[in-house]
């Protein structure tokens, strides 16, 4: 194997870093795809200094030796992902050969890394087109996705949150009991006593839901994809409910199936998720942990299924014992497991209580385990999220404030403008003004000298043209006045 993954060249230089030395094989044909595998890598051989150069980042490259040195090409959890994409892509090496123990990890990071980018793509201000070329609907989408682009989408915005708020809490609150209507009668709930207004706080939410899901499913870009969604499933079960109960009669016997779909009320909670940013974040952190909560319900199932059959038989044998049968057992195992312990099943025998011991015991190991990688990965999407926002959050200042500089310069170029145009002005006026005093002092005051002056107030040249025309005196003054003049207005 060593001589077979020798190294195929002289020296090679990653970065002009360090020096790698390697034995002088050929390159094993099993690599012929790849950079380094191919007669590509000959436009990277420099024939002064007898090597291969590639200007790559050495801590990566090191990384991409070694698959070459042992056929094995490891994923490192401390670099970014998105560089180590683009050196397998620089030298050829498609990510199905990266090692078994990696590549779960590389696949869930690379997933992480392109949704994070997305949604900062989607979010990123220098991304939205200006208002001005946006038609109704993508303004109205914008508006919906993204409230702080407008006052009106900012009132909106809280005002369905406000209605959220309250349609949840006349939820809760309609079950509390008001007390009995008269003397001698039962009691009453608030919902029951109050039904009146009940149904008209409830007719309101609904009716601010169900207009912000109508409009949201016209703006949506692909209204397939944003009914498949799950926030429009949640939309579509938080009304469902209301509009089901004013067509169904009232009577006993579909008295059941409204109860239950007044229960489907309470998924109204999740809109919250759309105005909550940690909200999404623990979405996020349950989808890519995905895997570990398949373990952990996986060895829950099996510890549940051991655990109470053997509690059932350790325990058939007590008389008066609630272990009736292996499913009356899960009960026991659940609770057990998970450390709640209501105590309304406990074993008699010896040997039952030796189980449940072990039980709980095996319960806070299989459950415990899981935990620290789940917490391990919110901590690491919040602040990333974090992270993300105060980027955003910092490109918005910094186009802020390059817009106000590009304001700002601009004024200051139209005051220099302004200014130069002023001192233009300002020199012509005083070399005509010049002009006048000349003609002034080499002339008497004459009727031809009172039309000179008219004339050169209009067109300063044809005056004096026209006044070394009437007289020949002082044809130098008159004559160096005049050449004065012409090259202020030149």
């Amino acid at each position: 194997m060593a001589a077979g993954t020798a190294a195929w060249l002289p020296l090679a230089r990653a970065a002009a870093v360090a020096w790698m030395p390697l034995a002088r094989a050929p390159m094993p044909a099993r690599y012929p795809d790849t950079l380094l595998g191919s007669s590509e890598k000959d436009y990277f051989f420099r024939h002064e200094s007898n090597e291969f150069f590639f200007d790559r980042d050495p801590s990566l490259f090191r990384h991409i030796l070694n698959f070459y040195q042992t056929g094995k090409l490891h994923f490192p959890r401390h670099e970014c992902i998105a560089a180590f994409d683009e050196e397998l892509a620089f030298f050829g090496i498609v990510p199905e050969v990266i090692a078994d123990c990696c590549y779960e990890d590389y696949k869930d990071r690379r997933r992480e890394n392109q949704e994070r980018l997305q949604d900062d793509e989607e979010t990123d201000p220098d991304n939205e087109p200006a208002a001005a070329d946006l038609t109704f609907r993508e303004s109205l989408w914008r508006a919906f996705e993204n409230p702080h682009t407008s006052t009106t989408a900012l009132v909106f915005y809280y005002v369905t949150g406000f209605f959220i708020a309250v349609s949840v809490l006349a939820n809760v609150l309609e079950t509390v009991p008001c007390g009995a209507r008269s003397e001698g009668a039962k009691s009453a709930s608030c919902g029951e006593r109050y039904a009146l207004a009940f149904f008209c706080m409830d007719t309101a939410c609904v009716l601010i839901f169900t207009a912000e899901y109508v409009l949201r499913l016209l703006a949506a870009p692909s209204r397939f994809k944003f009914v498949k969604s799950v926030m429009s499933l949640i939309d579509v079960v938080a009304i469902m409910p209301y509009y089901v109960g004013l067509v169904m009669p009232e009577n006993e016997d579909v008295s059941g199936a409204f109860v239950t779909l007044r229960v489907f009320r309470v998924f109204r909670i999740f809109k919250f998720s759309r105005h909550s940013a940690g909200l999404r974040i623990l979405g996020y952190t349950l989808k890519s942990c995905a895997s570990e909560l398949g373990f952990l319900l996986f060895s829950l199932t099996m510890a549940i299924i051991i655990f109470a059959t053997v509690m059932f038989y350790a325990e058939k044998s007590s008389k008066g014992s609630a272990f009736t049968s292996i499913p009356a057992a899960f009960w026991y195992t659940i609770v057990t497991m998970t450390t709640l312990g209501y105590g309304d099943m406990v074993p008699k025998t010896i040997t039952g209580k030796i189980v449940g011991s072990i039980c709980s015991l095996s319960g806070v190991l299989v459950i415990a385990l899981p935990v620290p990688v789940i917490v391990s990965n919110f901590s690491r999407i919040y602040h990333q999220s974090q992270r993300a926002e105060k980027r955003r959050a910092q490109k918005v200042r910094t186009a802020g404030l390059l817009e106000r500089l590009v304001s700002l310069i601009a004024s200051k170029e139209a005051g220099r403008a302004l200014l130069s145009e002023a001192n233009a002005n300002a020199t012509m006026a005083e070399h005509h003004h010049h002009l006048l005093h000349c003609l002034e002092k080499t002339t008497v005051s004459s009727p031809a000298t009172s039309f000179l002056r008219g004339c050169a107030r209009f067109n300063p040249r044809a005056s004096v043209l026209l006044w070394l025309g009437f007289r020949g005196i002082f044809l130098s003054k008159a004559y160096a006045c005049t050449h004065t003049f012409g090259q202020a207005f030149e």
